[in-house]
C-alpha cells in the first residue's frame, strides 16, 4: 500500500469520530421554553408613572422642596410584578463650596430638622405613586407586586439621626386597587 493511501484509510475514522461521538437528546428530554409573559407593560406608561411621581416629589416639600438626584426609573420584572427607584435628598441640603467653606452647628441642626419634617411628606407621596401605579397598570397582574424604592443621600457632615438611607414600599396591585394600602396592605421597609 502507498503511504498517502495508507494515511487516507486512518483519517477517515478521526474525522468522523466526533460527529458519531454526540449524544442524540429525545425531544421530550429537551429544556421547555417558557411562554412570553402576559403582562405587556408599554415604555409611555412608565414614563407617565415617573413623571408623575418625579413632579409629586418636587411638590412634596411645597416652598422648602425635596431634591430629586435623578429621574424615577421603572422596570417590569416577568412574573413578579414592577419595580420604580429613585434618589433624592429629603431638602436642598447646603453644600460646602469657595462662597460657604464650613456648615455651623446651627445649620447642621437646621437641615436635621426639615429632613425629619420632609419625611412624612416622602412617605405620602410614594403612598400615592403606589396607588396611582395600580391603577395606571392596567396590563400588570393583579397578584404581581409594585415596588419603589427611594434612596436617600446625606453629606458627611450630616446628622443621620432617624432618617433612614432607603424607603422601601411593596404591595400586590390587587390590595392597592382594593385600597387595601389604608389597612395595611403597603409594607414599608426603612434601612
Amino acid at each position: 500500500m502507498k503511504p498517502s493511501a495508507f494515511l487516507l484509510v486512518l483519517a477517515v475514522p478521526l474525522v468522523s469520530a466526533p460527529a458519531m461521538a454526540q449524544i442524540s437528546i429525545p425531544k421530550s428530554a429537551a429544556p421547555a421554553v417558557s411562554s412570553p409573559s402576559t403582562a405587556r407593560i408599554g415604555p409611555r406608561s412608565f414614563e407617565v408613572l415617573e413623571k408623575n411621581f418625579d413632579d409629586g416629589l418636587k411638590a412634596a416639600g411645597g416652598n422648602d422642596p425635596i431634591e430629586l438626584l435623578g429621574g424615577t426609573r421603572g422596570l417590569y420584572l416577568d412574573g413578579y410584578g414592577v419595580v420604580f427607584t429613585t434618589e433624592i435628598s429629603l431638602i436642598f441640603t447646603p453644600s460646602i463650596n469657595p462662597f460657604h467653606q464650613q456648615v455651623t452647628p446651627q445649620e447642621a441642626a437646621n437641615v436635621h430638622k426639615r429632613k425629619l419634617a420632609h419625611l412624612p411628606l416622602l412617605k405620602q407621596a410614594m403612598e400615592q405613586m403606589m396607588l396611582a401605579s395600580a391603577s395606571g397598570l392596567d396590563s400588570l397582574p393583579v397578584n404581581q407586586q409594585i415596588v419603589l424604592a427611594v434612596r436617600l443621600l446625606y453629606l458627611p457632615w450630616e446628622d443621620t439621626t432617624g432618617l433612614p438611607a432607603q424607603i422601601l414600599m411593596r404591595a400586590d396591585r390587587g390590595a392597592l386597587l382594593n385600597k387595601a394600602a389604608v389597612d395595611g396592605g403597603i409594607h414599608t421597609d426603612e434601612q
